[in-house]
């Protein structure tokens, strides 16, 4: 990358998400970095710029690069929408939503808050794409679909009743932290102490959990099982009533994301990548610069993007290719 590039679309920015469209078009979600001075506190979170920059790989590099910039978002996801043609979704834990590719490039409406009728309840704090739709879960089990701009739809009723607390005001600290899925009538979702639910396309079913512990990951493997991700890196891994702990945890963080990539799921903090094939948990022995890129995954058109704190880079079964080195461009061009 040459120092023009990086300066106009990544000096100021570390990633916080990533999302696939195609294996030559990338979605990368940026947050600004900053400094304080001595005896001031952090910036609120809506004050903190979200970069959301698209790469098409298979284009030159004055052309390659293209980005967008969101004020006022506070913590943020990405994922890519297959409908009505693919593109890139951004929304906040407040509910506000940013489209791009396609044709898309717009700030749009914020997904309406119900506690009646929806179709959110209680902030979005994971986004999934299932079979090409996106899917948004939140506090108080809330859980919302993208059918298309500016138009989503509650994906709970009376079966996914709002969680039971001491205290109503403890509400927003209860519901999901994330939610996946084999299809649209097979999803489950996570979150709070041992919360698991099952989503059959036309009800949910809470799923007898062997641990109280909290949950923030799940991933729908490819092998027919669900693997869950708890408090320290632990992980469970089963289907319907059937659960075993495989991984006891131990690490100085939650995982931040579980993606299933060819025969095994990969996991990711901001401090590591692993994996877990035949149910090992092992270090995924990445090269250090590649590794340096730990924080999120995205899988998509047999490619997965590992991007972090110091940068992006892909990987298509064969060979990882970086795909934004943060240390190498700043010790290049300077701070």
């Amino acid at each position: 990358m040459d120092k023009l590039s990086f300066d106009e679309y990544f000096r100021g920015f570390h990633f916080v998400d990533c999302a696939v469209r195609s294996r030559s078009i990338i979605y990368l979600l940026g947050r600004q970095e900053y400094e304080l001075e001595e005896g001031n506190s952090d910036p609120d979170e809506s004050e903190v710029v979200k970069r959301l920059t698209n790469l098409i790989l298979d284009w030159p590099e004055e052309k390659r690069y293209g980005y967008a910039d969101l004020t006022g978002f506070r913590i943020i996801n990405i994922e890519v929408s297959e409908v009505p043609k693919p593109h890139a979704v951004a929304v906040d834990y407040k509910a506000q939503v940013y489209a791009r590719g396609s044709g898309y490039d717009q700030v749009e409406t914020q997904v309406p808050f119900d506690d009646e009728t929806g179709p959110q309840r209680g902030g979005i704090r994971r986004l999934r794409s299932v079979d090409g739709h996106v899917y948004g879960a939140g506090g108080r089990r809330s859980v919302c679909r993208r059918e298309g701009p500016n138009h989503w739809v509650p994906l709970w009723d009376k079966s996914l009743p709002l969680p039971k607390v001491k205290r109503k005001v403890d509400e927003n600290d209860y519901g999901f932290d994330d939610i996946h899925g084999f299809s649209a009538n097979d999803l489950y979702a996570v979150g709070g102490e041992g919360d698991v639910w099952h989503y059959d396309g036309k009800r949910w079913k809470q799923i007898p959990f062997p641990s109280n512990m909290d949950l923030y990951n799940v991933c729908c493997g490819g092998d027919g099982q669900v693997y869950i991700g708890g408090r320290s890196g632990a992980v469970f891994r089963g289907r319907e009533n059937r659960w075993e702990k495989i991984h006891d945890g131990g690490l100085s963080l939650r995982l931040k994301d579980m993606e299933w990539y060819q025969d095994r799921v990969w996991c990711t903090n901001d401090y590591g990548v692993w994996t877990i094939k035949d149910g090992n948990f092992e270090d995924a022995g990445l090269p250090l610069a590649i590794g340096n890129c730990a924080g999120r995954l995205a899988v998509g058109d047999g490619v997965m993007v590992l991007a972090g704190m110091y940068g992006a880079a892909m990987y298509d079964g064969q060979e990882w290719q970086m795909l934004v080195d943060l240390i190498e461009l700043y010790r290049r061009y300077g701070k």
